[in-house]
């Protein structure tokens, strides 16, 4: 059963904690898609390239409410815009399963008509797309043979994944029959950072080392909504993970 009460929960931290609560229910936000448009001379109308898509825009109107005792508003409103100058990831109580990425956040001025109340409007820009929240990765064990395996992707774009090979030696990875990817030299592990474009190894410490130089295309995995197939050659590589990050 359903809770009509919906939290926003900002870096894990759920604005309950700040005696803050939405007002109405929010909308669902959807990105535009951009388009980059072309005129051609004897046809009517015009041609448009779909280029991406944009940012979301997504305000949320917040009220405070508390006893005399705990402080005033404007007291209050001090530690909230810290917590939301700092927001980097949102979610919402009805929507489990997901979370938005945080680029900005603008805080509107905040009605105060009595001393321990307040409402304002916060808009956040958002990355186009949400993301489906994965506690675990996919992981894939291999023996001396080449492995391949297929894979469902939840996300409604083209998603990018990020994938641990774990053992030693060389290795190339080849994704949906595209370009493969060669990997040299690997000491234990590597990880393929599609999204941040980084390959690293990460020590006991949990510091990032740069292997790029192991790598020998400066392209990165991509991967498509739906089936997906996964090649892994070299004998070394021992165990896989994938980290699909689909998008929403």
């Amino acid at each position: 059963m359903y809770n009509d009460i919906i939290e926003a929960i900002i870096d894990n931290i759920s604005c309950k904690s700040y005696r803050l609560c939405i007002v109405g229910r929010p909308k669902v936000p959807s990105p535009n898609v951009k388009f980059q448009e072309f005129e051609v001379h004897g046809h009517s109308g015009s041609y448009y390239e779909k280029t991406g898509y944009e940012d979301v825009d997504y305000t949320l109107t917040f009220n405070y409410m508390e006893e005399p005792e705990v402080g005033t508003f404007k007291f209050q409103m001090r530690k909230i815009r810290h917590w939301l100058y700092q927001a980097e990831r949102l979610e919402l109580s009805d929507e489990p399963d997901i979370f938005y990425t945080i680029k900005k956040v603008e805080i509107g001025d905040a009605e105060n008509d009595i001393i321990e109340f307040g409402y304002f409007d916060v808009t956040f820009t958002l990355a186009p797309f949400a993301k489906i929240i994965e506690n675990n990765p996919l992981e894939y064990t291999k023996d001396a043979e080449n492995l391949e395996v297929d894979f469902d992707n939840l996300s409604i774009v083209n998603s990018e994944p990020k994938i641990i090979l774990y053992g030693t030696g060389d290795c190339t990875v080849y994704l949906n029959s595209g370009e493969p990817f060669g990997f040299t030299d690997i000491d234990e592990s590597i990880t393929i950072d599609s999204e941040r474009k980084l390959t690293y190894k990460t020590d006991v410490n949990g510091v990032h080392m740069n292997q790029s130089a192991k790598q020998s295309s400066n392209a990165y995995p991509e991967l498509v909504p739906g089936d997906n197939t996964l090649i892994v050659v070299g004998t070394g590589i021992k165990k896989i993970e994938i980290w699909r990050n689909a998008l929403v």
